[in-house]
């Protein structure tokens, strides 16, 4: 599934933006807030250093003379606070008395007034004693405190930016497991169709997915009694429409032979074609509510033989007699998983319209091989897009008659026994024609030795 479109990719990654914007804001937040706490305990360490020395630098200074130049102080600060602290001692005038290991020689501040002062790139704390004669200035350099503030910083973000992919696969696994009853109900609604309308198990759907799951059903429910009502009025009027129709045949056929010249034949005649059209209907119509009502599963039938009985009904007209070419296995009987009245159905309407759209005069090829193949092949002009005869009511440009509803019988008988129909135009092996190639599932082949050691009525 792309990503682009999927449900959980979507979250994913909104999930994924969403919790890095808010840990940008945290983090930005965080680190403004840690400096301020770091520059408020560096502000108290200063002032506990500068306390600490006055002691050492009254001392040393009253315990020297007065002429001595400034010297540097390193012992008296401990080697940690030496690394990032610098001092010096100033008197009332302004000038360096006593600094520390590594204080600039010049003053660090222009003033002398007590408390914090930022100049130069130092934050530097000023403490007055022996009543304003001596001042004692406590720095450290801004870029120590921003290094303190990174450092402090990066021991959070870079965590987070490490955990942002591993969130992201967390947060995918556990959306996919969480998805998935969503996957089986689809999958669920897919399988259902004109022949499987069979209600979705809601049990062990989350509540969400179950309201659906039942508005489904019931959807489902009301097709199923639409789809009933359908096929038993396609079935009860077709069913009505024979004895009328048987009727008005035998009539027309009165008024034809009772007509005196071909004037008064033309319109019986035209009568009894109109009638034979409608016979016709109203017997693919009776076809089509049995495929509809589910026929063709649950039994078996020998391919060849039921073909063979086919053809020969056909052969019974005389304009069909020359015209059908059946070619089967010579050894060996081929077992398909069709109901045998369901297959006569299917290769009927096979013929006829090989029959009836062929080339007139030619010859119709039926093939019957051991894999459990029925192949119906005739000689005419290409159909383009032949597999949209298969909708109902569609039928070619042909000028032969018909209801368009042969194929859609055909293709519907045979999706309820897993088999698989093929049209082509032109037809395999030429440059014209129309081939039907008909694969059944679940098919054995049975030796003709072995056939003829069974019993009668076993295959």
């Amino acid at each position: 599934m792309s990503w682009r479109f999927s449900l959980v990719g979507r979250l994913v990654a909104s999930l994924i933006i969403v919790t890095v914007m808010f840990g940008v804001v945290a983090a930005a937040t965080g680190t403004f807030t840690l400096h301020r706490e770091i520059n408020e305990a560096m502000d108290n360490s200063m002032q506990e250093a500068a306390r600490r020395l006055l002691p050492l630098v009254i001392d040393d200074l009253f315990g020297r003379e007065t002429l001595q130049p400034p010297r540097e102080m390193a012992e008296a600060v401990s080697q940690e606070d030496g690394q990032r602290l610098i001092y010096q001692v100033r008197d009332s005038q302004g000038r360096i008395m006593l600094h520390s290991h590594g204080a600039p020689a010049t003053p660090l501040t222009t003033g002398l007034t007590r408390g914090f002062s930022q100049e130069a790139g130092w934050r530097v704390y000023t403490e007055p004693a022996v009543s304003g004669t001596l001042f004692v200035q406590v720095a450290e350099s801004d870029e120590r405190r921003n290094e303190e503030t990174l450092e402090a910083a990066a021991g959070f973000l870079v965590p987070m930016i490490a955990l942002t992919p591993l969130s992201a696969i967390f947060a995918w696994l556990t959306l996919t497991r969480f998805m998935r009853p969503i996957g089986k109900l689809r999958a669920d609604i897919s399988a259902r169709d004109g022949d499987n309308l069979a209600a979705i198990d809601t049990e062990h759907l989350p509540v969400e997915l179950a309201a659906i799951a039942k508005s489904v059903n019931r959807l489902m429910r009301r097709l199923h009694m639409a789809m009933e009502a359908e096929k038993e009025f396609t079935a009860n009027a077709a069913h009505e429409l024979r004895t009328p129709i048987a009727g008005a045949l035998a009539q027309a056929e009165r008024m034809i032979a009772e007509a005196t010249d071909d004037a008064g034949m033309k319109r019986p005649r035209q009568i009894k074609a109109a009638l034979v059209s409608l016979s016709n209907l109203s017997e693919k119509l009776m076809q089509l509510a049995r495929a509809d009502a589910g026929i063709a599963a649950g039994k078996s039938a020998d391919l060849g033989a039921v073909v063979a009985l086919v053809v020969a009904d056909f052969e019974q007209y005389a304009e069909n007699k020359s015209r059908l070419s059946l070619k089967r296995p010579s050894k060996g009987t081929v077992e398909v998983a069709i109901d045998p009245d369901a297959l006569a159905i299917v290769t009927r309407n096979l013929i006829e319209n090989a029959l009836r759209h062929g080339a007139r005069g030619r010859t119709v090829v039926i093939r019957v091989d051991d894999s459990a193949g029925l192949s119906v092949i005739n000689e005419g002009p290409v159909v383009p897009a032949p597999d949209r005869l298969l909708r109902r009511f569609e039928r070619g440009t042909t000028p032969s008659g018909g209801s368009g509803l042969g194929l859609a019988i055909v293709s519907k008988i045979l999706q309820q026994t897993g088999a698989t129909l093929s049209l082509n135009s032109p037809a395999s092996g030429r440059e014209d024609g129309f081939e039907a190639t008909i694969r059944f599932a679940c098919a054995t082949a049975i030796p003709a030795t072995l056939r003829d050691g069974l019993p009668s009525g076993s295959a």
